[in-house]
């Protein structure tokens, strides 16, 4: 894992501020609006609200809606106005959102759930809304309201251990869970409702907190507390996936700019991460496993046969980021960044790889930003070139990040 963030911004390139919204209480979760110059909130005082920016540059609340228990998710879909909403005691809302912004109408309101949602996904076409929630337990619902006790779940799939990330692909029923344990599974829901395992996606070594599917491109995105986002292409039908390591916390969000072909990405600590797509990348080997170095064949402290035999110390085993190979701290000297494996701060190479190291190989692809506030939360507009963070500090920011790009 990276060790440090290099700071590559400027006086010149940097995030520009445009706008902060104070809020008294913690923010669970915020949306941008796509067509308006506004945002949803779903704050801790169990109140969701909808801030419109006025004349004066300031924004301020038009809806301030009140609920039964603090909202702690949102989906909305802008389109049809449908505004969904997962709360701490496990009740989903549907709420219809007026044209002029100024009043939300409740529904209809899901059941099954028991404890806190994570997540949740809404297909217009498919008129499909799943959940998941603490409880180990994706739920499938009928947003359909001609559809008999559509309140109540379709289906649901039993997950080993809780979810925290949820990404579907509408067109196929394709969804993506991940979990606790840094797995992300594979899953489709049929459509006589009956929930396939296709597959498990294990990349992670830390819990899974965030997922984007692009369905042009058919790759799927996962950002995880171990610091690491992995790029996983699902439509190739091959496995690949490459693993992009410059973050030095957990993920909080990330998004992607089609029409740049850009991966944009946020981490707890508040640095934003600038990942160019359309440039060619090579997958993170697998690592090996020895008894000895292989290098200098020099045994490690746990081959106590070999040790013994050579009236040898063990010594620690490390791997090289290039090759994969266990090896020695002696025959992995040289620290260096090789960014065309995803790694854009030094990590450790061995004395076989460096030699063939090329130039080209250790030239940075990603850039990076501090925007000095602890994150949460994370969302993108990518016509306006607006980035929103939501703040540990009862923040929401708006950020112009156009120069970045």
């Amino acid at each position: 894992m990276a060790s440090s963030v290099s700071e590559t911004t400027s006086n010149i390139r940097r995030p520009e501020l445009l706008n902060k919204i104070d809020i008294e209480v913690n923010i669970n979760d915020a949306i941008l609006l796509a067509t308006e110059d506004g945002l949803i909130s779903a704050l801790d005082d169990r109140t969701l609200r909808i801030w419109i920016r006025r004349q004066t540059g300031k924004y301020w609340p038009s809806v301030c809606y009140t609920l039964e228990s603090a909202p702690t998710t949102l989906f909305y879909h802008e389109t049809s106005r449908r505004l969904f909403c997962g709360c701490d005691t496990g009740l989903l809302h549907e709420f219809l959102v007026s044209e002029d912004l100024n009043k939300i109408t409740l529904q209809c309101t899901y059941l099954d759930h028991q404890s806190r949602i994570y997540a949740l996904h809404f297909s217009p076409e498919k008129e499909l809304l799943i959940s998941v929630c603490r409880e180990k337990k994706l739920n499938w619902y009928s947003t359909n309201p001609n559809d008999e006790n559509h309140q109540r779940p379709r289906g649901n799939y039993l997950l080993p251990s809780w979810a925290l990330s949820l990404a579907m692909d509408e067109l196929s029923r394709h969804c993506f869970v991940g979990d606790a344990n840094g797995n992300i599974h594979f899953l489709k829901i049929n459509p006589d409702n009956k929930c396939q395992l296709i597959t498990t996606l294990s990349g992670h070594t830390g819990s899974v907190q965030t997922l984007l599917w692009d369905p042009e491109a058919e790759w799927l995105f996962s950002g995880s507390y171990d610091a690491s986002v992995v790029c996983w292409d699902i439509g190739a039908h091959q496995g690949v996936a490459l693993e992009l390591n410059g973050h030095t916390d957990r993920l909080v969000g990330i998004s992607f700019d089609k029409i740049r072909k850009l991966l944009i990405t946020c981490s707890a600590d508040g640095h934003i991460g600038i990942w160019p797509m359309n440039v060619k990348r090579s997958e993170t080997p697998k690592w090996l496993e020895s008894d000895n170095c292989q290098i200098c064949q020099l045994p490690f402290f746990w081959n106590v046969r070999a040790m013994w035999s050579q009236k040898q110390l063990g010594l620690r085993q490390h791997h090289c980021r290039k090759c994969g190979r266990a090896i020695c701290d002696k025959c992995s000297q040289t620290r260096k960044a090789i960014p065309v494996m995803g790694y854009e701060t030094v990590q450790r190479i061995c004395n076989d790889c460096v030699k063939t190291l090329k130039n080209h190989e250790t030239t940075p692809l990603a850039s990076f930003y501090d925007i000095r506030q602890g994150t949460i939360k994370t969302d993108y507009n990518s016509t306006k070139q607006i980035m929103m963070t939501v703040g540990t500090d009862r923040t929401i920011k708006m950020w112009n990040i156009s120069s970045i790009l």
